[in-house]
């Protein structure tokens, strides 16, 4: 727990994977539980801004969650601002790490009865999972549900601008019911009228054209709910950045009545100069086209935040209150932006190294997948072993037993124009389900003398580039072999892979030299590098000098973490992945398609 600041309450919120969290004050703990993450972090923020409102104080929410660790501040009037940057775990939070994504159920004692509010609640001692620490717990077990935050608004005050008020000097009571001829007074007309009959009239000074003071009856313009709504969704992508709440205002008052005389004289004049109008456009060769209608589109405005507390927040007000992106969704849209950039024609992908074991077929793999996932299929992943590769071996297995020396077999069929189509291709690749790309494997028949050289490379290259948009080529070991080299020369963008040992990084430094020493320079320096983790203990000085070393020789270097799923050489699972996994090899991607 950090230390607050005088006059300000701190809380620290844990957030688990399985939508099990609580809130920590002090001593006291009070634990929640909902559907999942998403829903359990809008219900601590409706939870934490009704307080701060409520009570009319100042709340800095440490919130530990799986994704980091995330400072936030809610004011007393709703507002809510990050008061520092997202945080990691620390390396030493491996247990807490592990406990924040496997949860234990709730504990057996709960009981089950509704509560007032719709959820179930049950006190309870502290838990005997080690997750709570010992003292006052709380515990709350509620029905999955989100809930709006209108409660919450109802404790701003007038002048926030959220509920429009009488002008100063105005009282606030009703107004005396005005006096008869007789003397006596109306008892009607003093009376209060529901709302929903008649709205409350307050008077405001206006100076009508002659200078004069005018009082006139003033009206809010619009419900209250639909007035910050309204507000609301004008400012939410201001240029003053996504960290602050901005809160609605009241309406502006007119204020002259000049500009609209003026106008209306501009208008005159523009009514009689149009009777010319037909003629000059019969000779004016600079006319409007549709091109440059459609020129002045204007962009589409951004998406608030999908994830994090933004999204939280976002949620829990039933779109009340809508953010921005924060810092790292900005880089993640930014990555699919990249990989989803339009290419003027079929783009090949190859990926080196000299070395068994230096986690080229992973590369591949993952590459073709981020590729197929966020491009939307039209993905190749192809096996070009000369003899026999493992990319079949670690992608789904399909329905048949095709292979590239099938392919090649049939490959007259495909040369002739309009002979084939991209069902026709289904024979001989193995689609990867939900990942959206395809697989060409390699021969693995054993007893088979069947060689793919550089002539039989380049007449399956041609034909596939026609039914593939993307084609990540996975290359065997040997530098010298014709198809090795003809993969090179069709390369758009080369991909050099290694693992963080000095053995695999060697070979490929050794790689890099003999690229420039055979006229290959310019593909060397457009390279990205992948620097692979090989196992949870990374070497972090030998990381170090690897990046190092290729950031001088390539263009990007992106490291990718270990991932136990990627352990057994068995088939891979892309959804079975960390998301941390899953980001790093967006991110190298990326990085890829930027140049393509």
């Amino acid at each position: 727990m950090t230390n607050a600041e005088p006059g300000v309450l701190a809380l620290e919120v844990l957030i688990r994977r399985d939508g099990v969290g609580e809130i920590r004050e002090g001593g006291a703990v009070e634990r929640i539980i909902a559907a999942d993450a998403d829903e359990l972090r809008s219900e601590i923020m409706t939870r934490v801004v009704d307080r701060a409102t409520r009570e009319e104080i100042v709340i800095d929410l440490r919130t530990i969650d799986i994704d980091g660790v995330f400072p936030l501040r809610v004011s007393p009037d709703g507002s809510l601002v990050e008061t520092g940057d997202v945080g990691e775990l620390a390396p030493g939070d491996d247990q807490l790490t592990d406990r924040l994504a496997h949860a234990e159920p709730a504990e057996s004692g709960i009981s089950a009865e509704p509560a007032v509010d719709g959820g179930y609640e049950a006190s309870t001692g502290a838990n005997s999972d080690g997750f709570l620490p010992q003292g006052n717990v709380h515990e709350t077990v509620r029905i999955p549900r989100v809930e709006m935050m209108h409660h919450a608004l109802d404790h701003e005050s007038d002048d926030d601008g959220v509920i429009p008020g009488p002008p100063q000097g105005q009282a606030d009571g009703p107004a005396p019911a005005p006096e008869l001829d007789d003397g006596r007074r109306d008892a009607t007309q003093g009376a209060p009228v529901p709302q929903a009959e008649t709205p409350p009239v307050w008077f405001e000074d206006r100076i009508d054209e002659d200078g004069l003071e005018d009082t006139q009856p003033w009206q809010p313009r619009f419900p209250r709910d639909a007035r910050a709504q309204r507000d609301l969704d004008e400012v939410e992508n201001v240029e003053t950045g996504p960290r602050d709440i901005i809160r609605p205002g009241l309406p502006p008052r007119p204020t002259n009545t000049a500009p609209v005389a003026a106008s209306a004289s501009a208008g005159t004049v523009s009514k009689a100069a149009s009777s010319t109008a037909p003629e000059r456009r019969k000779s004016d060769t600079s006319a409007p086209t549709l091109a440059d209608l459609l020129a002045d589109k204007q962009a589409a405005p951004e998406a608030p935040a999908q994830q994090g507390w933004r999204s939280a927040l976002r949620v829990g007000t039933g779109g009340l209150i809508k953010l921005g992106p924060g810092e790292a969704e900005r880089i993640k849209r930014d990555e699919i932006r990249r990989v989803q950039r339009q290419f003027d024609g079929s783009r090949t992908v190859v990926v080196m190294n000299p070395k068994g074991g230096a986690h080229k077929t992973t590369a591949t793999l993952m590459i073709a997948a981020t590729f197929g996932e966020i491009r939307g299929g039209y993905t190749l992943a192809w096996d070009n072993n000369e003899t026999r590769g493992t990319l079949g071996w670690r992608s789904h297995p399909g329905s048949h037993r095709n292979t590239a020396v099938d392919f090649l077999r049939q490959l007259p069929r495909f040369e002739v124009s309009g002979g084939a189509t991209i069902a026709d291709v289904d024979r001989f690749v193995r689609p990867q389900g939900d990942a959206q790309f395809d697989v060409l494997a390699s021969d693995d028949d054993a007893a088979s003398a069947a060689i793919i050289d550089a002539e039989a490379f380049s007449r399956m290259h041609r034909t596939l580039s026609r039914f593939y948009r993307v084609l990540v080529v996975d290359t065997g070991n040997n530098m010298r072999a014709s198809n090795w080299e003809a993969a090179l020369d069709v390369a758009d963008q080369l991909v050099i892979v290694s693992t963080a040992r000095e053995d695999t990084a060697a070979s490929a430094a050794w790689l890099a030299d003999g690229l420039r020493e055979r006229g290959f320079g310019d593909k060397l320096e457009n390279a990205v590098t992948i620097l692979s983790s090989p196992s949870a203990k990374e070497d972090q000085a030998l990381t170090v000098r690897l990046r190092h070393h290729f950031e001088r020789l390539t263009r990007a270097v992106v490291e990718v973490p270990y991932d136990q799923a990627f352990v057994g050489g068995g088939e891979l699972s892309v959804s079975s992945l960390k998301p941390a996994t899953r980001d790093a090899w967006r991110t190298a991607t990326a990085a890829i398609a930027e140049r393509l």
